[in-house]
């Protein structure tokens, strides 16, 4: 995880908002110290710089949002993907053997529910038990390959045991996908340094031209940058795992873990191996 992983989102949008003003009264206080001297005849060209300087801090906040709701979609398809290859894996595992079967299945039912502790060791900021739980998730795939492996090898039905050894390698498929996007798949550095330097300089510019003129507005300061400090922050909570805006909705999850601990997946006697 990256060090801003484990600031609190509140702290997050404090921050912003007080560097910007900060910023913005540093910028102020210059300009006001350099009026006079011709530097009135600069006026147009300073509100010029600030306008590209805001343009430009727009469009780079735009484009590192936009790059933080790919991440996020990337990691709602892995985690259906994941979930639906349980499921396919679930039900393949009645084509195999009654003791393979029974064994497939007690490992899968744990695998659902390690699945939801690790999301709840995520929001929790507990990466030490994230990795314990994602390394016996590992384990309990190697397992369950183990058993595909030795139902392929030793069962006239090497047909219906393809189908459960598919299943299992969608799983882990799933779960490169879903450790990818989550741990790997992240906004770069240097584009978070890029975007802090160009709000800081573009605060700057803001606060010199309204140094310059020797007037400025409260409520237009606050304004400004309490809404890029709400834009910086929603682009964090997106990019991190453990996100507190935005969170994908377990139920899908919790439903399934929940319907494989019942008989509703039970097939008819004919239909059993």
């Amino acid at each position: 995880m990256n060090p801003i992983d484990h600031i609190p989102l509140p702290l997050i949008l404090f921050g912003c908002i007080l560097l910007q003003l900060i910023f913005i009264e540093a910028g102020f206080r210059y300009g006001r110290h350099s009026r006079g001297g011709g530097h009135k005849a600069q006026m147009a060209q300073v509100r010029a710089i600030m306008g590209a300087s805001l343009g430009l801090l727009a469009f780079m906040l735009a484009f590192s949002f936009s790059i933080a709701q790919q991440h996020f979609e990337e990691r709602s398809r892995a985690y259906m993907m994941e979930v639906s290859a349980i499921d396919s894996a679930f039900r393949g595992a009645y084509l195999l053997d009654e003791s393979q079967q029974v064994l497939a299945q007690d490992l899968l039912k744990e695998f659902a529910g390690l699945r939801l502790e690790t999301v709840k060791a995520v929001r929790a900021s507990e990466p030490e038990r994230v990795l314990a739980l994602i390394r016996e998730s590992e384990r309990i795939h190697d397992l369950l390959w183990s058993i595909a492996e030795s139902s392929m090898e030793h069962s006239a039905g090497a047909r219906e045991a393809g189908i459960f050894a598919q299943s299992v390698l969608a799983m882990i498929a799933a779960h490169d996908a879903r450790l990818q996007a989550a741990m790997f798949n992240r906004i770069s550095p240097v584009i978070w340094m890029t975007l802090l330097l160009m709000a800081a300089l573009a605060m700057v510019v803001m606060g010199y031209q309204a140094g310059l003129t020797g007037t400025r507005s409260g409520l237009a300061t606050w304004t400004l940058a309490i809404t890029f400090a709400a834009v910086m922050t929603l682009i964090t909570d997106l990019d991190r795992p453990q996100m507190t805006l935005f969170q994908l909705n377990q139920q899908l999850m919790v439903e399934l873990e929940s319907r494989m601990g019942s008989e509703a997946f039970d097939p008819p006697d004919a239909l059993r191996p």
